[in-house]
């Protein structure tokens, strides 16, 4: 299958571009340490991948203090970005679509102050045109607003644009948007990508731009 008429690639960040599992897991980890929580399972984590931190945590620990967690977690995120790994081919498929005149935005629930630090620590911030942080809208993924707001401000209509992502949230939030989408299934919920049917999947970042 190939896209044709692609001017716009939207990536979703953690699992898609950046392996962040390492960090994300470290962060809860020391997260329930810090308040003596029974510590949660890695499958149950997991599964609040890809949702804004205070709904992960809302529904992890309903009976907390969720923006005292929270605050916890984004201190130890921000100081242990070094756990932050580019996936293999990322780099080359950005510069490919870049050298194609392709607009790339990547779109994250995560907070402002650790989302554009990321993104530079990895080298990453050179070839994306636009980035939305859980702050810049009223709703995150899944809703269609992130993916909206990305493409109004790179000129660019929903009809010509592919989101990237590794979670069903991702999947959910490009049909919301009337955008094509992409499944990576190298991330942790290769999986769970798959059953959220988009449009077609991805084994690497590098096999995305054979669908162009």
């Amino acid at each position: 299958m190939k896209f044709n008429n692609i001017k716009a690639m939207l990536f979703d960040i953690d699992g898609t571009l950046i392996d962040t599992t390492d960090l994300i897991l470290s962060c809860y980890k020391h997260t329930f340490k810090t308040h003596s929580i029974v510590p949660k399972r890695r499958e149950e984590i997991l599964k609040v991948f890809g949702y804004p931190l205070e709904k992960c945590y809302e529904i992890l620990c309903p009976k907390e203090n969720i923006e005292m967690l929270c605050e916890t977690h984004l201190s130890f995120q921000e100081k242990n970005l070094h756990l932050c790994k580019i996936f293999p081919g990322v780099i080359n498929t950005l510069r490919v679509l870049r050298n194609n005149g392709i607009k790339i935005a990547a779109i994250s629930a995560r907070s402002k102050r650790t989302t554009g630090k990321t993104l530079e620590r990895t080298g990453l911030a050179k070839y994306i045109d636009v980035v939305i942080s859980r702050e810049d809208t009223v709703n995150s993924k899944p809703s269609p607003e992130p993916l909206l707001l990305a493409l109004n401000n790179l000129g660019v209509d929903p009809t010509y644009a592919i989101m990237v992502g590794d979670t069903e949230i991702d999947v959910k939030a490009g049909n919301s948007a009337g955008i094509k989408t992409i499944g990576v299934t190298y991330g942790p919920l290769g999986d769970i990508v798959k059953k959220a049917n988009p449009d077609v999947t991805a084994s690497s970042a590098s096999e995305i731009i054979r669908y162009l």
